[in-house]
């Protein structure tokens, strides 16, 4: 194998691309944009469920008249507004017009007076709202219940002449010790290894098709394989312009994910910092996975005949690389093993690092070690394919 040769075949594909100017600057323009985007959306996200979590919360109510003022109170400082109904409730809430009913029954603050028992019947319907409608926190009301019984249990206890503190012998002090930056990570963890895997797998797909079935359909594959260069030169020299062309989006688009996050006012992302050295590791960790991406994209493009149909034969790679992230980010790696499943591995492992978690560093080891193993029987099975008689033939 000649140097020389994938040198030249290097540097041409490269000057190729960086005369389309337009295109070149949508390939460094459009990852920073995507990066800084995802980095807004990032505690944006923890900012809209902390909004959500905070908002005050009406609920329809039949039979308010019947609750004493100690519950109205409870209620009302939990963000809980018992808003009184007439009609009928059940109707409504069953519907989805209204998310939540609730129906206190007659003589329930006597019952309270008297110590006897008492039910409230919560009435819900959780596909109210749609998917980002909201619902019903059912939670909220419990705890509010639950102090409102307390507070019951322990006036009646004073009546008594009992200390409420002997129904709580063990007291418990809870406090947060996570850091800005695993405070940060909670949805970078979500969001990271949807993004390296994206950018790994889009970031090069333009210029793995173009010098594939762009160049047969052009016709100026021809006169490249006329050269002295071999099939193996031609072929590595051109995934060494793919592999080098992808490298740009992925530094721009996690560097602008990074300076999004940190250069965001300090009220929006409460405090929390990603570290520099998170992005980094994800920078490093992603470019195996490119290379293997890189890899698949120009096999798909060799059997095709002409840009568009490449280009269409590739969304479903998109599509596979998007549900594995996706995979790793909800469902990680119970075996050590499967860290070396790429892309899978690969998001796995950055999306611990993400949430400051312990990662095994055979976890690590492995998400690089099966990419590149990956890439290698991908460059191996492609290269069957990269042969003059089969790529003239197919033009």
């Amino acid at each position: 194998m000649s140097i020389t040769n994938l040198t030249n075949i290097w540097r041409k594909e490269l000057m190729d691309t960086v005369r389309d100017r337009k295109a070149f600057r949508q390939t460094l323009l459009v990852p920073l944009i995507i990066g800084i985007l995802y980095a807004v959306l990032n505690p944006g996200l923890a900012r809209l469920i902390e909004s959500r979590a905070d908002q005050p919360l009406t609920i329809p109510t039949q039979g308010l008249i019947y609750a004493d003022d100690n519950f109205i109170q409870t209620m009302d400082s939990f963000g809980l507004v018992l808003e009184p109904y007439e009609g009928d409730l059940e109707t409504v809430v069953r519907s989805g017009e209204e998310a939540a009913g609730m129906i206190i029954p007659e003589g329930f603050s006597q019952k309270m007076a008297a110590e006897e028992p008492a039910t409230i019947t919560l009435l819900l319907n959780r596909t109210a709202g749609g998917p980002f409608g909201g619902g019903f926190r059912v939670q909220r009301l419990d705890f509010a219940l639950t102090t409102y019984s307390q507070s019951l249990g322990i006036s009646r206890l004073q009546v008594r002449g009992v200390d409420p503190a002997i129904l709580s012998p063990v007291a418990l002090d809870a406090r947060d010790l996570s850091t800005p930056e695993q405070r940060a990570g909670i949805f970078a963890s979500l969001m990271l290894p949807l993004l390296v895997g994206i950018i790994a797998a889009q970031g090069g797909m333009f210029i793995a098709i173009d010098v594939t079935a762009g160049e047969k359909e052009r016709g100026t594959l021809e006169s490249l394989l006329v050269t002295p260069a071999s099939d193996v030169e031609i072929f590595v020299g051109k995934l060494m312009a793919v592999f080098s062309i992808t490298i740009l989006p992925i530094v721009l688009t996690l560097m602008g994910f990074w300076a999004g996050s940190t250069f965001l006012p300090t009220d929006w992302t409460n405090g929390a910092v990603l570290p520099l050295r998170l992005v980094l590791q994800a920078i490093v960790l992603s470019l195996p996975l490119a290379l293997f991406l890189n890899v698949v994209l120009m096999a798909i493009s060799i059997r095709t005949k002409a840009f568009k149909d490449a280009q269409s034969s590739a969304g479903s790679l998109i599509f596979a690389v998007t549900m594995m992230a996706m995979a790793a980010a909800f469902v990680p790696p119970t075996n050590p093993l499967l860290y070396a499943v790429p892309i899978y591995g690969t998001s796995a492992v950055v999306g611990a690092l993400a949430v400051g978690g312990i990662t095994p560093v055979m976890g690590i080891v492995l998400s690089i070690v099966g990419s590149l193993a990956a890439a290698a029987l991908g460059i191996f099975l492609s290269l069957r394919l990269f042969n003059r008689e089969r790529l003239l033939y197919s033009m």
